[in-house]
């Protein structure tokens, strides 16, 4: 897929916008030449008909390079600075704001948008959770931890009550070829949250506990991305 992907890319990102501007600047010429020149003058004839073949030929081309190579603006539309640290037009690389990166690798879409990229293959994953539940306010689900569970962090995402079931669920992504990363891709360290499963006898409000200095879970599961986390 690497290589369909190259040159794909190229046709979009660097045939298609350079042809486009040559024949801008044929089209100019051509205005020029047809207002301003005898219209029985050989010379005019022949840069006319040059000038409109070379324009269908243009069309055939774009045409035909859509037909081949469309897939590349459907994936593309999955992409943002999160998945790809940097863009090329017309052969010029720009990368990505750090600060933009931070923040769409945050992004609760991610997960979605690398499940639909071709050049990434997923694996889901579960691991055991031990932490005890303390009770939720509204969409904020609260944990306890220490010796005497005197201290709290706190989740904002999915729980999904069941009978017996107490695992933390997400999905583990890698590239299919590790030469995406030349243009840009990343390959992802973390397995990104998908959602939590408790028993569904221990669903309840929240315990009268104090919150206001509880942790991000973030800060308590490592190797993991739970998105953003607003509390």
């Amino acid at each position: 897929m690497y290589l369909s992907w190259i040159r794909a890319e190229q046709f979009y990102t660097f045939i298609m916008p350079l042809v486009i501007i040559l024949l801008l600047f044929l089209t100019i010429a051509f205005v020029f030449t047809y207002t301003y020149t005898d219209p029985n003058k050989t010379s005019r004839k022949y840069f006319s008909r040059g000038y409109f073949v070379l324009v269908g030929l243009s069309v055939v081309y774009f045409v035909f390079g859509h037909l081949r190579y469309n897939y590349w603006i459907e994936q593309n539309d999955y992409i943002n600075p999160g998945i790809r640290s940097s863009q090329t037009i017309l052969g010029i690389e720009t990368s990505e704001d750090p600060s933009i990166v931070k923040t769409y690798r945050r992004s609760g879409t991610l997960k979605e948008n690398l499940k639909a990229l071709k050049m990434y293959e997923s694996k889901k994953v579960s691991i055991p959770f031990s932490y005890d539940y303390a009770g939720s306010n509204e969409n904020n689900h609260y944990f306890t931890y220490g010796k005497n569970s005197q201290y709290v962090f706190i989740l904002q995402g999915k729980i999904n009550w069941t009978k017996k079931k107490r695992e933390l669920v997400g999905f583990e992504f890698s590239l299919t070829d590790e030469r995406f990363k030349d243009i840009g891709f990343y390959s992802e360290p973390n397995i990104i949250f998908d959602s939590l499963s408790l028993p569904e006898t221990e669903q309840r409000v929240l315990a009268d506990i104090d919150v206001n200095d509880a942790l991000s879970i973030n800060e308590m599961i490592s190797g993991w991305n739970f998105g953003r986390q607003f509390y």
